[in-house]
C-alpha cells in the first residue's frame, strides 16, 4: 500500500485536481498529477473517476507514449451560448464602458466574465491591467459608485413603467427640488450618464414636459406604485445632444485645416450633411433638439467655427 506523503484529505486532493484540470484545458499526465498531489498513481485514478462521475464525457483520457493523460474539454458555444471570440468582445465592452459603471456593477461583471472564462478554460479573456489591449482615457470622469442605488431604482422604474420621485440639484443651484419623473431611457454623453423621460403632473396621470436628469446630480430616488399611463417621447440616439425642444436645423462653417479635419473625422448626428466650403473648410448641417448645447459646442472652437444659419428660437 503506497505511503501518504502529506495530510491533505481526499476532498482537498479532489478539489486541487479539478482546479488544475479546469484552469488550462490541456493534457495532464497521471504520473505528473501524482507527484503534484503528493499521492500514488492509483489515487489519481480514483480521483479522476470521481470527476468523471460529475462532468461525464467532458473528462477526456488517453495514452501517449505509454503514459496516461487526463484533460477537461472546454464547454462549447452550444453549452454557454457564446464562443471564445465573443467572450473577448464582452470583455472589451466592459473595458470601454468602465467610466460609466459604478464599482458594484464593475465587480459583478468582472466576476461573471471570470466564471465564463473558467468554464471555457480560457484565461486569456481575463487579462491583467498590463495585458489589456484597450483602455479608456478620459478627462473629468465622474465616479458613479455612490449612485449605484439611484441607477438601479431608475432602471426598475423604466422596466416596470412606474413613476418615481427624484430629489435633484440642478447645475448652479444650491437647493434641490423634487420631480415627479417617468424614465424613458438611460443614455451616456460627454462622459456622463443621463435619465431621459418626462415630468408628470400632480395627479400622476399625464406628462407635463420632456426632460432629462444628470444621474450624478440626483440626491435621492423613490420608486412609487403609480404606473406610467402615457407614451413617453422617443429619444433619438442619432441626434445632436439631449432632447429639450422641437428639432431645429443649423449650418456651421469650420475653418480649413485642423478644425475642418477634426469635424470631418467624426459623426455628430445620424442625419448630418458635410460640404466643402470654397476656402477648403467644412460646412456641417445638423439638426438638434438642444440649441444651448449646440451653441456651446460651436463656441468651443473659438474663431475657427461660425454659425451660418440661426433659426427662430425654439421653446425649451
Amino acid at each position: 500500500m503506497p505511503i501518504k506523503h502529506d495530510d491533505a484529505t481526499t476532498g482537498e486532493k479532489l478539489l486541487r485536481l479539478f482546479q488544475r484540470l479546469m484552469l488550462d484545458g490541456r493534457r495532464h499526465f497521471q504520473q505528473d498529477l501524482a507527484e503534484w498531489l503528493n499521492c500514488s498513481p492509483q489515487t489519481v485514478i480514483r480521483l479522476t473517476a470521481e470527476v468523471e462521475g460529475v462532468i461525464g464525457t467532458r473528462l477526456q483520457m488517453g495514452i501517449e507514449g505509454r503514459r496516461r493523460w487526463y484533460q477537461i474539454a472546454p464547454l462549447s458555444r452550444r453549452d454557454l451560448g457564446l464562443d471564445y471570440a465573443e467572450l473577448r468582445y464582452l470583455r472589451l465592452c466592459r473595458e470601454l464602458a468602465e467610466p460609466y459603471l459604478p464599482q458594484q456593477i464593475k465587480t459583478s461583471v468582472d466576476e461573471s466574465i471570470f466564471r465564463f472564462s473558467m468554464l471555457m478554460a480560457d484565461s486569456s479573456v481575463f487579462p491583467s491591467e498590463k495585458e489589456r489591449n484597450f483602455s479608456f482615457f478620459s478627462k473629468g470622469r465622474i465616479d458613479y459608485t455612490g449612485h449605484f442605488e439611484h441607477i438601479d431604482l431608475l432602471m426598475q422604474a423604466m422596466e416596470n413603467r412606474r413613476v418615481c420621485l427624484v430629489r435633484y440639484r440642478a447645475l448652479g443651484r444650491k437647493k434641490s427640488s423634487e420631480h415627479r419623473f417617468a424614465v424613458g431611457r438611460m443614455v451616456s454623453m460627454n462622459n456622463a450618464l443621463y435619465a431621459l423621460g418626462a415630468g408628470v403632473d400632480e395627479d400622476f396621470a399625464a406628462m407635463t414636459h420632456p426632460t432629462n436628469l444628470a444621474v450624478h446630480r440626483i440626491i435621492d430616488v423613490v420608486l412609487t406604485s403609480k404606473p406610467v399611463t402615457f407614451d413617453l417621447p422617443e429619444a433619438d440616439p442619432g441626434a445632436f445632444g439631449l432632447p429639450w425642444h422641437e428639432p431645429c436645423t443649423y449650418r456651421i462653417k469650420f475653418a480649413p485645416g485642423k478644425p475642418s479635419d477634426y469635424v470631418r473625422e467624426r459623426i455628430w448626428a445620424e442625419t448630418q450633411t458635410m460640404e466643402t466650403a470654397p476656402d477648403g473648410g467644412a460646412v456641417l448641417t445638423v439638426t438638434t433638439r438642444s440649441k444651448p448645447e449646440l451653441l456651446a459646442w460651436v463656441r468651443s472652437f473659438g474663431e475657427d467655427a461660425q454659425l451660418l444659419d440661426s433659426p427662430s428660437d425654439p421653446q425649451a
